[in-house]
């Protein structure tokens, strides 16, 4: 049978915190929120680690001076690991009522050490239980709607904490036998268990840290290869990217696709009379008010300079004219801030109905000529594109 000394656990899970330290103060990262939560996990796992280490010299009995650092270095490790992970979580701890919940932890710990060192195991084990289920609740959005599997696994990892700290103070309120050195009670498995469980959980905790911090550094690249910095909407290359799955996904549903091509008027005069700041005020607030206008599964893009191209589901062609009409009209009734005053700016919309027997490229250049033919005829107006001529591709992508 296996046999596992807890205090040798204690030790080795110090170690293993020590090595979570290392490995979160090491990553590096520009993202502010991710960097804060890689320093705060990183000193909760480095207390963590350095109070278990220091066992190492041996314990006397539970009330020893070792021990007891253990006991309060331990509470405030595992409460800065919760605010570590609270803020990777997104979620804003307030100064004042943590700082509150860790001292009204520690006092009860140290109310308890004169009670004995049984009232001292169940305080112990049930303040670092209060301290999870606080970062429990932080992580709430990893346990219901995970963005991957590190996060559910994260959260589910505290979970694991919580459950197994309030068995121990379960089991040591319920114990009436001597006390033991290590502050915890029970049957021999349930130690080995503990035991195991305190050796391996930093490192898998730190683990998936680094995971999760991977992941959204992955989302954050590829949604800014994917974005346009000034504006916020797609870029056209991304709009290549997207259109293929968008069109197949939009078609088997029924519904027909509108692509509008939509370009400021006079656009440089803005740039010329007010600057380029103000052209730029001006691109961002069009951008906006086209994602107001449009239904929430519309590609919005900006193609090129003054450029927008918009790709929008619809039932048929008139519910295609009445949502480029709507467009156009918002566009000319919405005052545009600069900074030194507003603008009334104006648009020309070249609109084209996608058809499955044609590539979104070729229906773009179908919308461009009606934009063109929009600018000719005065600006601030749509054009409807002509009918496909004859079947081209059969793949509706680029």
């Amino acid at each position: 049978m296996l046999s596992i000394d807890l205090l040798t656990t204690y030790v080795i899970c110090g170690a293993a915190s020590c090595a979570g330290a290392l490995m979160t103060s090491l990553a590096r990262t520009g993202d502010a929120a991710l960097a804060s939560a890689l320093r705060r996990s990183s000193l909760g796992f480095a207390l963590l680690g350095l109070s278990l280490l220091q066992l190492v010299r041996g314990v006397e009995g539970p009330m020893a001076a070792s021990m007891l650092l253990a006991l309060a270095g331990t509470t405030v490790g595992m409460a800065a690991v919760g605010w570590g992970l609270a803020t990777l979580a997104g979620r804003s701890v307030r100064l004042w009522p943590a700082v509150g919940l860790l001292a009204g932890v520690l006092v009860a710990q140290g109310w308890a050490l004169g009670q004995g060192p049984k009232s001292l195991s169940v305080v112990y084990s049930a303040g670092i239980a209060l301290l999870c289920l606080a970062a429990t609740w932080s992580l709430r959005d990893f346990l219901l709607r995970p963005q991957n599997w590190p996060e559910a696994l994260l959260g589910w990892a505290i979970v694991g904490w919580v459950v197994s700290y309030a068995l121990r103070a379960a089991l040591a309120l319920a114990h009436d036998g001597p006390a033991t050195a290590y502050h915890a009670y029970g049957p021999d498995w349930v130690l080995r268990l503990l035991g195991i469980l305190y050796g391996v959980m930093p490192v898998v905790m730190a683990t998936l840290l680094l995971s999760v911090v991977n992941a959204r550094l992955a989302a954050q690249l590829a949604q800014r290869a994917s974005t346009d910095d000034l504006t916020g909407v797609l870029n056209r290359r991304a709009l290549r990217e997207a259109a293929v799955p968008f069109v197949e996904r939009t078609q088997r549903g029924g519904e027909q696709l509108a692509v509008l091509l939509l370009d400021i008027d006079h656009f440089k005069s803005i740039n010329d009379t007010h600057g380029h700041l103000a052209g730029d005020a001006v691109l961002r607030q069009l951008a906006g008010l086209l994602q107001a206008q449009l239904r929430r599964d519309a590609l919005v893009t900006r193609f090129g300079g003054e450029e927008f191209a918009l790709v929008v589901p619809v039932a048929d062609a008139q519910a295609a004219a009445r949502v480029a009409e709507r467009v156009r009209d918002a566009v000319a009734r919405q005052p545009f801030d600069i900074g030194s005053g507003s603008l009334r700016v104006t648009v020309s919309v070249g609109l084209a109905m996608l058809t499955g027997r044609e590539t979104l490229e070729a229906t773009l250049q179908r919308a461009d000529e009606a934009l063109y033919r929009a600018k000719g005829a005065g600006r601030n107006r749509v054009e409807t594109a002509q009918r496909m001529a004859e079947p081209a591709v059969l793949a509706p992508a680029f």
